[in-house]
């Protein structure tokens, strides 16, 4: 009887041993918010995978519908349930602190940024880009230098396609034309820019999505358009190129919601999202250059010469907090243009 018992004893022991290391394993979940698609499959290869097989006691679960104003909802109600957001250049201001966690630069490393890529309450994932692209067979032979280019129907005709969106950038691209130096943009002069577009009104043709863009493109029904640098390149076959002569930067950020549970998991996770290994593996799927200045000379070859921080010389940095504070008076005033 009494060797039974110790059987029983030692069984009960190792099950309850066994049962703690399972609970550990798994007693951090990490639930990140992204975009889905080919771009969050990328971040799944480069970062999400990789993390977890360094750190085995933290779980990734992986969410497709980033939104803002659902993280708001989740901080005002007290139900924080994501750790960690993929999110725009709109938001993770000083406007937006009260539903962030500022970043914990104790365990993120700052100085391992390009400029522009740390704030107070985000950190740059990527960096983006909206560009001149043109259909290199419109023109015979001639190629678009710059934004004033953009504007200049006679040298280069033929319908501009841009997005419709008052922060799209072309507040900024429509006073290059004119003559604002870059580091003088703001504030906005947004009657002398709307001035400007007023002289190639006739020749916009507006879109609404990244794959309208793309479209407009390929079809021939725009010979230039401002789009996303990765909607460019994906009708390069099609004759599309890009002029880096100037663009206007887009960038995606970490922000992390607060209240969460998990914050110095979901710090520690953005400390080694960002680094250069992690950064380089992204470009081999994705052409969005590193937001980490120690991976930029090391980009795989793929994308190489035409990602974003291939040309950090000459990008346009939009200023976020100005469109932060005055972007809904800037689109009220974009509504009535458009409509005139």
């Amino acid at each position: 009887m009494g060797n039974q018992m110790r059987k029983t004893f030692i069984i009960t022991a190792v099950a309850t041993l066994l049962a703690g290391t399972a609970v550990s394993a798994a007693d951090t979940t990490l639930t990140i918010s992204s975009y889905g698609g080919a771009y969050q499959e990328a971040q799944s290869k480069s970062y999400f995978q990789p993390f977890m097989a360094q750190n085995p006691d933290i779980k990734i679960v992986e969410d497709s519908a980033s939104s803002n104003a659902k993280l708001k909802a989740m901080v005002e109600t007290g139900n924080v349930t994501l750790d960690l957001l993929l999110t725009d250049d709109s938001f993770g201001l000083e406007a937006d602190a009260q539903w962030l966690e500022p970043i914990d630069y104790s365990i993120v490393d700052k100085s391992k940024f390009i400029a522009g890529a740390a704030g107070t309450y985000r950190v740059a994932s990527d960096i983006e880009g909206t560009v001149l692209a043109y259909n290199a067979n419109e023109f015979g032979g001639e190629a678009p230098q710059g934004f004033a280019d953009f504007f200049d129907t006679k040298k280069f005709p033929g319908s501009r396609a841009v997005w419709k969106y008052a922060a799209s950038g072309i507040f900024e691209v429509a006073l290059i034309a004119d003559g604002v130096k870059p580091e003088d943009l703001y504030p906005i002069d947004v009657e002398r820019a709307l001035k400007k577009l007023d002289t190639i009104k006739s020749d916009l043709v507006w879109w609404e999505s990244g794959s309208q863009s793309e479209q407009l493109l390929s079809s021939g029904e725009a010979s230039m358009a401002l789009v996303w640098v990765g909607r460019a390149l994906g009708v390069a076959e099609k004759g599309i190129k890009i002029d880096w002569t100037n663009w206007t930067s887009q960038t995606g950020y970490w922000v992390v919601p607060k209240g969460t549970k998990n914050k110095e998991a979901a710090m520690k996770a953005i400390s080694f999202f960002t680094e250069p290994a992690q950064q380089i593996e992204f470009t081999k799927y994705m052409p969005y250059g590193p937001s980490n200045k120690n991976a930029l000379a090391s980009v795989d070859n793929k994308f190489k010469g035409s990602l974003p921080t291939d040309h950090l010389d000459t990008r346009v940095l939009m200023n976020a907090d100005w469109w932060a504070e005055n972007g809904a008076k800037v689109d009220l005033r974009f509504q009535e243009w458009l409509l005139q």
